[in-house]
Formats: structure tokens, sequence, C-alpha cells
């Protein structure tokens, strides 16, 4: 009985997952069962009631418990239950004492039961049936109450009642517990739905108030419905003002950001999917600001609505536009020094370039393509395998390389172009996959070379034929002094027209010498093997005459130097503008040292490789303690007219002679230099497998009367220095020769105070004039200064005076010219003739 009565109610108590219709009809049955034949059929049994009512509570009681256990298995026979339940309610009624008995206390409580269970028309139909049932189950009993089957015994009526009490209330009482737990089931869910939806209410708000983006939900009809934080931080209103606020207010308000356009982007995202557009909106302070604006719809609550999600895009779009300008400078800069960048794929071959490249050599930009075969076909025959390699180099080493190439442009012509390149991404194996870089039309820089090339071989032919010009100089000014005195000489008239006519010549030689100095410059050097002990001894002695005594000299020179391929004139010039230079850099003072050695290099330099062949070089190094040099100057010192002297001192021309000498002569010239801790020159020479040659010639200082005005008379001509001594003499002139300004620098420390005038060439090796006459005026304040040139320096005549020079002589002149200077500089001497003009009357 336990068991059956365990398997009964098993599972009314989690049929959480069942209808309430299906959870009433087992309850239903199951109650009828149990009443049926637990409560009713033993109390019958009690009494002395008819076999009819036995098998009608029996058969309820059976049929009550094979429909609980079809519905347990899904099958749910509701109607004929209560089929069953109806014709067994005629005869229980009548054969259980009719309205007397229990059968309304029992059945009516279950016929409940039904109205609860059935929905609609079923339910107000079947109560209209049992009230009709019932109604006329009275009827028949009141008309033929023979029918009834009354009571036997007050004891059988007793029991009756009470069991008909008990299933009633039992019924009722099991029907409003089913009632009172479905409530309390509902409740319990509806609670827990509750909590579950402020959870999800709480997290939605979190989340959606959490993103980065400013986000707002809109209706069909294009109303706000709510925003989060972000939306409200990114307009400065708060929750309530952006709801209110309508949504055109917080764009630019005009086309094409105007309300047509918000409701038109809206029904877009509606109909057509999510929408991604820029939008110009407006915050509450007026300020405009460029947003990012994405639409998506979505079904809210069953509901269509649409997302739309905003980001502050104004400082994008200022870098956009930022890019945008540079990229424009860039194009410009790039269009107006012709050139055009170009990016290539070097695994397919293919590429992009700009349009500056396509219209430097002649295409149209649209029909433009770049492929690495078509760039290497376009390149001329000669220039193909050096490009070929200048590639592939790029490409193994990935460093930034630069090749000049001739190029066929659309129109068949060739072009010169320069391209630079570099590798800029590489896979994981390191190959290389992209090259950019630029292409720069250089045809005009090519043109322009060209026109140089032949402006520096005028310029060679213009030094040869100075060189020559100040040669003949030299030879028709001793001609024209020579001529003049003898003609004075000669009485016999014949010779005295002969040596006229030799006069007239040499001034017509002096006409075209003055044609040749219109474009020429210097003389071609003549290089020698030099011995650079000598050299350096030499300068060691000029120095030592010349250079204020604070200064010490020093020279370092091993044994057995090399000699050197060089020009000796030249060379002097070099060391004599180093020394210059490093005694300028220590005004109070300091030591100036001269070094020499021998090395051996690679023959491409010492930074090639030990296998290279060797070459032998004598480096010369020329070392102060003076000022030292900037590191910004550093790159600059041997670019010329640059200077750090000031103005007035210095031309600028010094070191950049003395770098384009040495590279001339196949050398270098390095410096090192730390301000305060002066500077190194280094200088290296090829050496000469020649025997040296003699740079000196010893000079004896004349003796002096004393009664005659002494007269130096300086040039590096000696046939000039014998005719100007002899011209001179003849005035009345003691003249001192000195062959060269580095003989003249040794000459002056002894006739210091002597000297009244000096009559110096202007261009002569080693020191020129205008070099040499500040040295001499340190020795004698009061010295008068005549330069002789073959050049026309009116145009630098301010300069000269501010150097010293009182006066200037162009050569080739002839003895009257001569002799009428030397009489306005000196007045003790004859009486003047007519000749030069004096600088301060020119």
């Amino acid at each position: 009985m336990r068991v059956w009565l365990r398997q009964l109610f098993s599972g009314l108590e989690n049929e959480g997952t069942l209808t309430l219709q299906v959870r009433l009809f087992r309850l239903f049955c199951a109650t009828t069962a149990i009443l049926s034949l637990g409560v009713i059929l033993p109390a019958n049994l009690l009494q002395n009631l008819p076999v009819g009512i036995h098998a009608a509570d029996l058969a309820l009681g059976l049929t009550a418990v094979w429909c609980y256990r079809a519905s347990r298995r899904g099958r749910h026979h509701v109607i004929g239950f209560f089929v069953v339940l109806v014709l067994l309610f005629a005869p229980a009624w009548f054969l259980n004492a009719g309205s007397d008995g229990s059968v309304p206390y029992y059945f009516f409580p279950l016929l409940l039961y039904p109205l609860a269970i059935c929905e609609g028309r079923w339910r107000w139909g079947l109560g209209l049936f049992l009230i009709v049932n019932l109604c006329g189950l009275l009827l028949v009993e009141y008309y033929f109450p023979a029918l009834r089957v009354p009571f036997k015994t007050p004891a059988d009526r007793l029991i009756d009642l009470v069991s008909g009490a008990v299933c009633a209330l039992s019924g009722l009482g099991v029907l409003i517990w089913l009632i009172v737990a479905a409530h309390e089931r509902e409740a319990r869910r509806i609670t827990d739905y509750a909590e579950k939806l402020a959870a999800g209410e709480e997290n939605y708000r979190a989340i959606f108030n959490s993103t980065g983006d400013a986000l707002g939900i809109y209706d069909e009809e294009g109303k706000l419905l709510d925003v989060n934080e972000r939306m409200c931080a990114m307009f400065g209103i708060d929750r309530e003002t952006a709801l209110r606020v309508p949504v055109e207010i917080r764009s630019l308000g005009v086309s094409p950001y105007g309300p047509e356009e918000i409701r038109e982007h809206l029904r877009r995202a509606l109909r057509d999917g999510p929408q991604l557009i820029r939008w110009r909106s407006r915050r509450a302070n007026g300020e405009l600001f460029w947003s990012e604006v994405a639409l998506r719809a979505a079904d809210l609550a069953g509901r269509r609505r649409v997302i739309v999600a905003l980001r502050d895009i104004s400082r994008r779009i200022e870098t956009e536009d930022a890019l945008k300008i540079q990229e424009e400078r860039l194009r410009m800069a790039l269009a107006a020094s012709d050139q055009g960048w170009f990016d290539l794929n070097l695994v397919t071959g293919e590429g992009v370039a700009s349009e500056e490249y396509a219209r430097i050599i002649g295409f149209e930009p649209v029909e433009f393509r770049v492929t690495l075969s078509s760039w290497l076909e376009g390149i001329h025959p000669d220039d193909r395998a050096m490009v070929q390699r200048e590639f592939q180099v790029c490409v193994a080493a990935g460093l930034t390389s630069t090749v000049e190439y001739r190029r066929l442009t659309q129109s068949g012509v060739w072009k010169w172009i320069r391209s630079t390149g570099r590798i800029v991404q590489r896979d994981a194996e390191g190959r290389a996959l992209r090259m950019s870089g630029t292409h720069a039309d250089i045809d005009e820089r090519k043109k322009m070379e060209i026109k140089l090339l032949h402006s520096q071989r005028l310029e060679s032919v213009g030094t040869l034929a100075g060189g020559v010009a100040h040669d003949l100089n030299n030879i028709l000014t001793p001609m024209l002094m020579v001529s003049a005195v003898l003609r004075d000489k000669l009485s016999d008239p014949d010779d005295r027209d002969l040596m006229t006519q030799m006069e007239a010549g040499a001034k017509r030689g002096a006409g075209i010498v003055r044609q040749l100095l219109t474009f020429s410059r210097d003389l071609i050097p003549a290089r020698t093997a030099v011995d650079v002990a000598q050299l350096i001894g030499e300068m060691m002695a000029v120095l030592r005459g010349t250079f204020p005594r604070e200064i010490e000299l020093t020279a370092r020179l091993p044994g057995g130097l090399w000699p050197v391929t060089a020009d000796p004139i030249q060379l002097h010039q070099v060391l004599l503008n180093l020394c210059i230079n490093a005694r300028d850099a220590m005004p109070a003072g300091g030591r100036l040292t001269l070094e020499a050695e021998n090395l051996t290099v690679a023959a491409d330099g010492p930074a090639q490789a030990v296998t290279a062949s060797r070459q032998r070089v004598v480096a010369i190094m020329v070392t102060d303690t003076g000022e030292g040099i900037l590191p910004e100057n550093l790159a600059r010192i041997f670019d010329p007219f640059f200077s750090t002297k000031g103005v007035g001192k210095g031309t600028g021309l010094g070191l950049s002679t003395v770098h384009g000498i040495v590279k001339s002569h196949g050398g270098t010239v390095a410096v090192e230099s730390e301000p305060g801790r002066g500077s190194r020159f280094r200088v290296t020479l090829p050496a000469s497998e020649a025997a040296p040659v003699l740079l000196n010639v010893a000079v004896e200082i004349p003796r002096r009367s004393g009664s005659r005005p002494v007269v130096m008379v300086i040039d590096d001509e000696a046939s000039v220095l014998e005719m100007s001594a002899r011209v001179l003499e003849k005035e009345g002139c003691e003249v001192v020769a000195a062959l060269g300004s580095e003989v003249a620098l040794r000459l002056i420390p002894a006739l210091a105070g002597t000297v009244k005038l000096v009559i110096t060439d202007m261009m002569m090796p080693g020191m020129d004039g205008p070099t040499l006459v500040p040295l001499l005026l340190k020795y004698c304040p009061d010295l008068k200064v005549i330069g002789v040139s073959g050049l026309d320096l009116d145009p630098q005549q301010p300069e000269l005076r501010a150097l010293g020079f009182v006066e200037m002589l162009r050569k080739p002149y002839d003895a009257p010219t001569l002799q009428a200077a030397v009489r306005r500089q000196l007045p003790d001497a004859a009486e003047p003739d007519a000749g030069a003009v004096p600088m301060s009357k020119r």
C-alpha cells in the first residue's frame, strides 16, 4: 500500500515545468483514487448499502488510478475520466439515499476540478451541464421518490455523512493547497525573476556606462530613449537634458548635418543594416567637434531600436589634415626638386610611383606602371650593369644606395636620373621584401657639370697663360729698363734708333702679356722630389725670424725621411699657411711643433684590407697649443671663404688653398682639435723614388755705406733683381736684393731702422707680397712699400693701403718709371720724373 501511494504521489511536488491544467488533472486523479479506494469504499463496507454503490466506488477509484498513470506517461484522458464520473454520478445518487446521502458532499467538490482544468467555452459548458444534471436529479428524486434507496439504520446514515464530509473537506483542502502552492511558486518565480531582472538591469547599466563610446538608443521615430554617461560627458549635459533636448540641437543643425539627414541615417540603419558616418556635433557650450557615428538596428524587448555609438575623432581629423598638408608639402617639394618617390615589391617585382616620377620620364600618371623589369630595361645599356650591381648590393646589405644613370623617356631621349633606395621591410628570415626611395631628375645638373668641365678646361688654359705671362713679365721688365739705360749711353744715331725699336718691341710684348693676364690666374706647378726635412728646416728659419718670441718653435724630424713628389713652392705655401693659422690661434703665446714621419698605407687608403697593395707616404704634422676649433666648425674649416678670425683679419682662403694643393698632389689633409687644447693638422703626401733637389741658396747681407738711402728689392726672378739694382744704384740708392720673400724675412732683422723703401713683387712662391709686408713692418714700422704686379690691382687699393703699400707699379715697366716712383717716395734722391702715380692720387 505504501509503495502504491508513493508512486501515486511521486512527482506532484516537482512538476514546475508542467502547465497548471496538467498538474490539476493529475491531482484530481490522485485525490479521487485515494478518497474512493481509501475512504468511501471502506466506509460503505461498514454500511448496509446495495452492492451497486460499492461497485461504483470501486470503478471510480480504479478509473482515477488508470488515468493518473496514463497522465504520467503523457496521455491525459481528461474527457474520458469526466464521462465516467458523470455516468457513475446518477446511479450512486439514487443508490446512496439521494439528496440525503453523501454523494452531493463527495462528488460536487470533485466536479469543481473540471471547472479549473477546462478553459473558455469548455468551462462554461461543463459548468452548465453539471448544474442541469444536478437539477435533473433533484427533480427526478422529487417526482419519483421510490427510486431512492434509503438508509436502513441511523448508524448507516451517520457513517455515510461522516465519510462524505471527510471526502468533501479533503477534496477542497487539496484544491486550496494546490492553488496556494501554485501561487507561492509563482510568487517565488516572480521574485527571482525580478531580482534577476534588477541584477541584469544593473549589469546592463554598468556595461552601458563603462564602454569607451558614447551610446544612445533611438526608437523608430528617431526619439532618444536612453544614453550612457559617456554620451553625457561628451556633450556636457546630464541624462535628463540629453533625453529632453532634440537631437538636431546636438548637431551642426544645417545640411549635411541637419535633422533630415539624421532621420535618413536612422531609416537606413533600420532598412539596410549598420551605417558608419562622420558627423559634425555640438557640445552644450557651443563648441563643434567631429565624431564618428556607428548606427545598428536591434530588437530590444520585442521592439525595433537603433543603437548609436559616437566617438570623438577631432584629434584624428586634425592629424589627418596635418598629414594631408605634410603630404602636399612633400609632393610640392618633390615636384619643385624634380623628384618622385617609388615603392617596389621585391617578391612580385610590382611597384607604385608618384605622379612626379611619371612626368619626369614623360609618361602620363594614369598610364604609367612600375615594374622592376621595365625599370631595368629603360636604363641605358652602358649603365645597366652598374645599376644592377648597385641594386643587388642594396638588397643584400639593406643600406641606402644612390646611383646615377641614363633613363629612356617616353619621347625617346636619354635623361639623367639619380635613384636613392633603401630596404624598408624584411621577412622573418631576413630576406628583403620592399624597397622605397626617390627618383630625381638630374639632367640639368649633368649639363651644368659638362659646362663646368668646359669652364675648368678654359681655366686651365688661363692658368697656363698666366704662367707664361708671369715669365714674360720677368723677361720684358729687364729689357725695358736696359733699353732706356743703353740708349742714353749710345752716341751713334743708328744705334739709338735700333735700341728704340727694341724698346718698342718690348712694349708691344708687354701689351700682349696684359691681354693674356685678362683671363689668367696662376702658374702651372712643376713637381719634383722635395726633401721634407730641408723644407721644414727652411720653414723653421723663416718662422724664427718673423714669429713672436712668445711662441716656442720645435721641429721633430727623424732620420731617413723619404722625399715627396711635390711642387716646392706650393709645399712652402701649405706649411706657411698652416703655421700662420697656428700663430693666430696663439695670441698670448704657446708652442708650435713641426713633425714628419714615414708611413706605409694601403694603396686605396688606411681603411682598406691588409692584403691590398701598399703605398709609401710621408706625414707632416703641424701642432699648436692654441685656442682650438669648435666642433661645429671642424667640418667647415676647409671651405673657401670660411674664417673664424673676424672681419678684416682673414680671407678664409688659407686652409681651402692648403686642401686644394694637397688634394692635387694626391695627398690628404686632416685635423684634430679640441677647444682650449690646440689643433693638429696632418698632411700626407706620396713619397718619391727620385733623389731630392736643393731648395735654398745662401744669401749674404750686403755691406752698407750708411750715406745713401737703402732700398730693398724683393722678387722671385734674378734678372729683375739685377736690372732693378742697377737702375736704383744709378739713382744714388744702396740696393739690397732678396730672391723671394723667405730671403727678405731673413735679411730684414739685420736691416731694421736702415731700410727706407721696399719694392716687392706681389706674386711670389711661398709667401706673396700682401702676406710679407705686415711681417716686414714689424721690424721697420716707418718702412715705405711699393708693390709690383702684372695684374690690375686698382680695385684692391683700399685693402693694399691698409696693409702698408704706398704705391703700385704695373709690370712690365721701364727704368724711368721705376726711378720716378723711387723719387716720389725718397725726396732726397734725384729730381722725380714722370711715371707711376702714387696710390693716394689714383
